[in-house]
């Protein structure tokens, strides 16, 4: 839990507030429509900045280094050509500050959602917060920008995003993305559904037809169900669409036919159903991978379609049939992001089969639009209760959320919640570590912009697997990429 030491008073009934309007029932674990609040207007400029501001800081104590790392290989979340270079370089550090800058009228549109989002229960000064900490968080960018600053003494990527939300927390504003996250996630829920009955009907465990070519397919489809998500991530929707998901779809994941529902609302139910859909599938167009062009721009599908597919062989610890028996997946956004993460979840423990287990790993606190840990619980749930392969997964433990313990959309393993890292060190009993482990670093945050390159630091044979899509030209370029590639890179732990 937050350590809120901020001079806000009344920031504990905010939290609050946001879980009561997210409207996910405790018993049902589903998610009811809630009515429109009214609608707040955030004007651009910031109100100055107010210098007694304090930091807030995280309750830390018990996380430690991911199980899975090698302490003898100095892990580091760096990423070349991110936080090494932010701490170096005066001139990288500015174009960072650019980029986050240039994330402000997001922000503030998100804000002004979960005010609308939060309603009558609407904290009267939320308004003065939000622009009190636009201008608390220009001053620090603005000051990590100057050049008087030693080499390797510079703030990281890492020290930015992290002090984003440390500042938030100290103006009261738990999670300025409660509404999109909300709204979101309960669309996802409606089109997780129908994506899924379309995987299974090309490879399932239960039927007994399906080939390994068929399962080869149905993992390249999961995959790219990931990379669609992926690319839905706030802002980046636009490039399939005119409008944000959310602004054409009302929240509701509740059956159509719920007597809670007026006819008015169960048609556009069917309508918004419709539309998410189609954009999904072009999303799903603009992902595909394209064999004439060589495939993804970093693409080890065979090498996972040929482990996933992989004949039992008995005897050997390193030949255990196929899939991995033990899958840690960190989590990015909520949404369509999530959906396919979940899909993806469920395929690898599908293929794994009895005995296998999935970890779905979430933060614990609230970072911009990533998926909570609470949240994937609540999503894992709901989705599960009209997906018999899904819900039969969970109740047998092959499927869960963990909280990873971390309130950053990057990733630094060595600090790592007590939950997860338990769980881990637990499953060594049954599993050593070894390649029947896999990591997923899921989005850009987590695999691009940190952990790019994970091998050197971990236990020899894990196997790590980056998932994204490039989706900033500050990314693209240092990757030599270009912006909306996808990223589907295997490596394994021990090499270089």
């Amino acid at each position: 839990m937050a350590m809120l030491t901020s001079s806000v008073a009344s920031t504990a009934p905010v939290a609050t507030s946001i879980h009561a309007r997210v409207g996910w029932d405790r018993v049902t674990r589903r998610v009811a429509p809630r009515p429109r609040g009214r609608a707040v207007r955030l004007r651009a400029a910031p109100a100055p900045t107010d210098t007694s501001v304090k930091f807030v800081d995280f309750d830390t104590s018990g996380c430690g280094p991911f199980p899975l790392l090698e302490p003898t290989r100095g892990y580091s979340h760096v990423s070349p050509g991110v936080c090494d270079t932010c701490a170096d370089s005066a001139e990288a550090r500015r174009a960072w500050v650019a980029l986050l800058l240039g994330q402000l009228p997001s922000h503030r549109a998100n804000a002004e959602r979960t005010a609308t989002f939060l309603g009558d229960d609407c904290p009267p000064d939320y308004v003065d917060r939000y622009r009190a900490w636009e201008g608390d968080y220009e001053t620090y960018l603005a000051e990590i920008s100057k050049d008087d600053v030693p080499a390797g003494q510079g703030a990281t990527l890492l020290d930015m995003v992290d002090t984003k939300e440390k500042l938030l927390r100290a103006r009261g504003l738990d999670d300025m993305f409660a509404g999109l996250k909300r709204d979101e996630n309960a669309i996802a829920a409606v089109l997780f559904h129908s994506i899924a009955h379309e995987i299974d009907s090309i490879w399932s465990p239960n039927d007994a037809n399906s080939s390994e070519s068929d399962k080869a397919r149905m993992i390249q489809a999961v995959l790219e169900c990931c990379l669609a998500g992926n690319l839905f991530d706030a802002g980046a929707a636009a490039a399939v669409q005119g409008v944000a998901v959310g602004d054409f779809c009302e929240p509701c994941v509740m059956e159509p036919d719920s007597a809670e529902m007026s006819e008015e609302e169960v048609g556009r139910y069917k309508l918004d159903a419709v539309q998410l859909a189609e954009v999904f599938a072009r999303a799903r167009e603009r992902v595909s991978r394209d064999t004439s062009e060589g495939g993804w721009r970093f693409d080890s599908l065979e090498r996972i379609q040929e482990r996933c597919g992989r004949s039992p062989t008995g005897g050997s610890p390193s030949a255990q049939g196929p899939g991995w028996h033990r899958v840690v997946i960190f989590c990015d956004n909520a949404g369509a992001d999530v959906m396919g993460i979940v899909l993806l979840a469920k395929a690898l423990a599908a293929v794994g089969g009895s005995g296998t287990e999935i970890a779905l790993v979430a933060n614990t606190h609230a970072a911009l639009n990533d998926v909570t840990h609470t949240e994937l619980d609540a999503f894992l749930e709901t989705v599960a209760g009209a997906d018999p392969i899904l819900k039969a997964q969970i109740d047998a433990g092959a499927v869960r959320a963990v909280p990873s313990g971390q309130f950053s959309t990057l990733l630094d393993l060595n600090r790592c919640g007590p939950e997860l890292n338990g769980w881990v060190t637990d499953q060594f009993e049954k599993v050593p570590a070894s390649d029947e482990w896999l990591v997923v670093f899921d989005g850009m945050g987590r695999g691009l912009e940190s952990n790019w390159n994970p091998a050197p630091y971990f236990k020899d044979g894990v196997c790590l697997l980056n998932l994204a899509m490039v989706k900033s030209e500050i990314n693209a370029k240092r990757l030599d990429a270009e912006v909306y590639d996808c990223v589907v890179k295997l490596s394994v732990g021990g090499s270089k």
